[in-house]
C-alpha cells in the first residue's frame, strides 16, 4: 500500500504539484467538483481549505487559470461538460409531437453528427501542447509549441513512390 504524502509538502513545480494546481483550477472553474478534487488527492474539506490559504498555491492557481483562459482550454472543457446534455435535448426535440418537422430534421442531423464524431474534430486539428522545461538550478527555461497530428498513411494505397 502506498503512503500518501501530505500535499502541502509537495513542491508545486513537481509533476504531482502541477497536477494538483491544474485540478484545483479546474475545480475553481466548475469543470470538476471540490468533492472530486478531495477524492482524487485524498483530502478532507478542511485540508482543502488549509491548502487554499497557502499564498504559493493561490499564485500558482491564478497563473494556471490565466493560461487556461488564454489558450481556450477552460472554455473547451466547460463546453464539453455542457455538451454531454445535448443529445438528450436533441432527442426530446426529435421525439416531441409538438416540434415542427424542420426542427426534428435538424435534431436528427446533429445527433448523427455527434454519434459519428462530427467530421471536424477540432481537438485533432489543434493538437496537443508540448512543453519542455529545462531546470538549470536557478534558471528555468520553458519552451512550448502545439503539435498537430498528421493523418495516418494508408500503406495499401501508398506504392512507396514519393516522387510521383
Amino acid at each position: 500500500m502506498s503512503k500518501v504524502v501530505p500535499l502541502h509538502k509537495i513542491d508545486l513545480n513537481s509533476d504531482r504539484g502541477h497536477a494538483f494546481v491544474v485540478d484545483a483550477t479546474r475545480a475553481a472553474e466548475g469543470v470538476i467538483s471540490d468533492k472530486d478534487l478531495e477524492a482524487k488527492y485524498e483530502l478532507s474539506a478542511v485540508d482543502l481549505r488549509n491548502i487554499a490559504q497557502d499564498p504559493a498555491v493561490g499564485k500558482a492557481i491564478r497563473a494556471e487559470r490565466e493560461s487556461r483562459l488564454r489558450s481556450g482550454r477552460a472554455a473547451r472543457e466547460l463546453a464539453a461538460k455542457a455538451f454531454v446534455r445535448a443529445p438528450a435535448v436533441l432527442d426530446t426535440i426529435m421525439s416531441s409531437a409538438d416540434s415542427n418537422n424542420r426542427h426534428k430534421i435538424e435534431a436528427i442531423k446533429e445527433l448523427r453528427a455527434t454519434a459519428h464524431g462530427g467530421g471536424d474534430d477540432h481537438s485533432a486539428a489543434v493538437g496537443e501542447k508540448f512543453t519542455i522545461v529545462i531546470n538549470l538550478g536557478g534558471d528555468v527555461e520553458k519552451y512550448e509549441t502545439n503539435i498537430t497530428p498528421k493523418p495516418p498513411v494508408d500503406l495499401e494505397r501508398d506504392n512507396g513512390d514519393q516522387w510521383g
